[in-house]
């Protein structure tokens, strides 16, 4: 069980890390079924709030629609949710197996806050979550990073593995069941006869984190305004041992954005390009946390102003796997910089595809670019193709899939020995020639009609 602080948008507040070693008690209702669990079983939670310990705080607990809190009254309580939308199992509702930013586990913790709920106990399936158990336990164990804020009513947050779900919701009708009714419109809330207590002991340190910037100034008139190529720093650190591993490397995820970022900053410097528009290159803090470094830049953008940052170009996870075909990037239908990266990649010879899997685990809603566009931004995050040059068809999707059930945030995620850089290349190559376009264009990028972040994009330039 882990616990931790959930963050504000304060770019200058201290980033407290968060040491826990805990035993958690799940009671059922009945004395004498008392289940405990320690760090690598099933149940895996966060504290928010203050960092004082609490001790046997027990609270009623309901079974929730996805995420919609609509028509009961959940403070104080422990809500327990499904994580993904409706549209998982029926493709009329949402946007089907696509995951939209409202089935996505963080913006189920934010609606319980919103509530007044006092814990949230999000139900984890491989399908739903789209990622196995382990990733949640290599995120969510060890050492959990927040930035410092005034504690709100939400005190604890967490999962629940499919097998112990199920055990607890069976007598109000089982896990099953209960998926297939709050897949429905109109479905109200399940009490259950469950009661939560924990016993925790906290051990907290207060440090700072930073966002790395470099700029590459533009010429002109435009030289104020900017482009943001970034990619986040962070992993996990050290954390639960896996097979005797407890380094979280973060090989692809994400030393390779890294890497990236900093090569296409070489590549400006090299080439004595300077387009009209600044570059600027930038390394993101604790985005592994939730997106913490890009949300406060992007709430109090310290070098400038929102209005003026054109556009944000993500990467995250790069191709080392090959040279392709093809190449993809999330969020090319919101705006007008999909055109763009569409000139960019013909190019280079590759043709746009779109990654559904992606797709369907909501890449755009994870990773740096986000609270970009959530404030009006327009942004991107750059995706591989899977048409692998000199591999047969299928081959990208099995190594991905590989990838997600056994290296994402997992200590084997290494510099394996047939990785290499060819496709990383071509990526570059085609988030450096977008990043110029953007940077020469006469206007900037706007989001297309209909897009949920064309109010926020005219808000932004008010």
């Amino acid at each position: 069980m882990v616990f931790d602080k959930f963050g504000n948008d304060n770019h200058d507040a201290p980033v407290g890390m968060f040491f826990r070693q805990c035993e958690d008690v799940l009671n059922d209702g009945n004395d004498h079924e008392t289940v405990r669990r320690r760090q690598g079983d099933e149940l895996r939670r966060r504290r928010s709030g203050a960092a004082e310990r609490f001790e046997h705080i027990a609270f009623p607990i309901l079974m929730k629609k996805f995420g919609m809190l609509s028509g009961l009254d959940v403070k104080g309580k422990v809500v327990v949710v499904l994580v993904n939308t409706p549209g998982l199992h029926d493709s009329t509702l949402f946007k089907g197996k696509i995951l939209t930013y409202y089935g996505r586990w963080t913006y189920k913790i934010e609606e319980a806050e919103r509530q007044g709920a006092a814990g949230i106990l999000m139900v984890h399936t491989p399908e739903s979550a789209t990622y196995g158990w382990a990733t949640v336990t290599g995120s969510w164990t060890g050492r959990q990073t927040r930035v410092v804020r005034k504690p709100g009513p939400l005190i604890v947050a967490g999962w629940l593995s499919q097998e112990a779900s199920e055990r607890l919701l069976q007598p109000a009708g089982g896990l099953a069941s209960l998926t297939e009714a709050a897949g429905h419109p109109g479905f109200k809330g399940v009490p259950l006869k469950a009661r939560l207590g924990a016993t925790v002991r906290s051990a907290v340190q207060r440090s700072e984190t930073y966002n790395v910037v470099a700029r590459l100034p533009g010429r002109g008139p435009k030289a104020g305004e900017a482009v943001i190529i970034g990619g986040h720093y962070d992993h996990l650190g050290i954390s639960l041992p896996v097979n005797g591993d407890s380094i979280y490397n973060g090989a692809l995820d994400n030393a390779s954005g890294t890497a990236a970022m900093l090569t296409a900053a070489e590549a400006f410097v090299r080439s004595g390009v300077h387009p009209p528009r600044s570059i600027i290159f930038m390394a993101f803090a604790a985005e592994e946390s939730g997106l913490l470094g890009s949300t406060a830049y992007a709430a109090r953008p310290p070098t400038v102003p929102l209005k003026d940052i054109a556009a944000v170009l993500n990467m995250d996870v790069m191709n080392l796997w090959g040279k392709t075909r093809d190449i993809a990037a999330v969020g090319m239908e919101q705006s007008s910089l999909g055109k763009l990266f569409t000139a960019a990649a013909k190019q280079e010879g590759l043709r746009v595809t779109i990654n559904q899997d992606a797709l369907i685990k909501g890449a755009f809603f994870r990773s740096d670019h986000f609270p970009f566009a959530r404030a009006g931004v327009p942004a991107l995050s750059l995706q591989k193709g899977l048409d692998f040059v000199g591999r047969p068809a299928g081959w990208g999707q099995q190594q991905e899939d590989d990838y997600t059930a056994n290296r994402y945030h997992q200590p084997s995620d290494e510099l394996l020995p047939w990785y290499t850089y060819d496709g990383a290349v071509q990526q570059d190559r085609v988030i450096v020639r977008t990043a110029v376009a953007v940077a020469e264009s006469s206007a900037q990028p706007t989001w297309t009609k209909g897009s949920e972040f064309e109010t926020a994009g005219r808000d932004r330039l008010k």
